[in-house]
């Protein structure tokens, strides 16, 4: 008889809120690994970074807390994005991330107090946020994601989809400028969009 899997069978359903904000960095200085021949979608000698807080809540197929940061990139006719990193406070969605759908998420600690949160990994500080409401639009969002991870075998293609209240703004952000997020310290983002009540599946 064989153990039953640490985490549950793709799709998975979430709901909560999600916190997405995109980025300008030099090209250069991108994180990587990236899926051989994925060119990074920007201009000139810039290229766009996207960091997405995300709070899933108990009623979906599970609950925690990530930072997810991502390349928007181009594969041929696909447009999609490559998750460069993702801190978890639940080991199994590293697990199930990891295995499934070649994401490297590793284990982090979300530490919340008036507003604010910030977020270790086993070392140090790596970022940390404060909510800022901003004004709710009057309709609901459907957002459609291709996700593409280099592995052992080429590239892997995750599709998924979700669907939100959009509120226009997101968390302030802060990066320390020794921590792992360091290209990030002291940027302006370029715009951030929160989706409220989202429901989202992952692994279509």
């Amino acid at each position: 008889m064989t153990d039953a899997p640490a985490y549950p069978p793709q799709p998975w359903r979430l709901r909560g809120t999600v916190r997405t904000t995109l980025w300008r960095v030099p090209r250069a200085a991108l994180p990587g690994p990236l899926p051989a021949g994925a060119r990074p979608l920007g201009w000139g000698g810039s290229a766009l970074l996207a960091t997405v807080r995300a709070e899933w809540q108990p009623g979906g197929d599970l609950a925690y807390a990530e930072l997810v940061v991502a390349v928007p990139v181009r594969l041929g006719r696909r447009i999609g994005v490559t998750i460069t990193a993702a801190w978890v406070d639940s080991p199994a969605s590293l697990a199930g991330g990891r295995a499934l759908w070649a994401i490297p998420k590793r284990l982090g600690r979300f530490e919340t107090a008036g507003g604010r949160t910030e977020l270790f990994d086993a070392q140090r500080l790596v970022a940390a946020f404060t909510d800022r409401p901003g004004r709710a639009l009057p309709l609901r969002l459907p957002v459609p994601l291709r996700v593409l991870q280099p592995d052992e075998f080429g590239i892997r293609i995750t599709r998924a989809a979700a669907t939100g209240r959009p509120r226009l703004g997101g968390p302030g952000w802060e990066f320390p400028a020794d921590g792992p997020l360091a290209l990030l310290a002291g940027r302006r983002p370029l715009f951030s969009l929160t989706l409220a009540d989202a429901e989202a599946r992952f692994g279509l």
